[in-house]
C-alpha cells in the first residue's frame, strides 16, 4: 500500500502531495516508519524521497506537518545523503 502511495506522491508534482491531509498524514507515519527501517543508509530508496522533503515540513494542515517533519527527522538520522541533499535544497 506504502508503494502506490509514494508512486503518487512522486507523480503529483502540481498538486502538493494528496488534497486531502489525512492521507497525507498517513504517507508521512509511513514514511517515518520506512526511514526507520531501511538497513542500509546509503540505500538508493532515499534518493525516491529526497525531492518531497521540503513539502512534508510545508504541508497546509498543521497535525499533517507535524508528521511530515517526523518524517523528515528520520530521514536526517539514517540517510547518508541527508547532509549533501540540505547543503543544495534548503540553503
Amino acid at each position: 500500500m506504502f508503494q502506490i502511495i509514494i508512486s503518487v506522491f512522486l507523480h503529483m508534482n502540481s498538486l502538493p502531495l494528496f488534497q486531502v491531509w489525512k492521507a497525507r498524514l498517513h504517507g508521512y507515519e509511513e514514511a517515518t516508519k520506512l526511514f526507520n527501517k531501511i538497513p542500509d543508509e546509503k540505500s538508493p530508496e532515499y534518493t525516491k524521497y529526497a525531492g518531497l522533503l521540503k513539502k512534508f515540513v510545508t504541508d497546509s494542515n498543521a497535525v499533517a506537518q507535524e508528521k511530515g517533519l517526523d518524517a523528515v527527522l528520520a530521514y536526517l538520522a539514517n540517510a547518508a545523503l541527508a547532509p549533501r541533499y540540505l547543503n543544495l535544497t534548503f540553503l
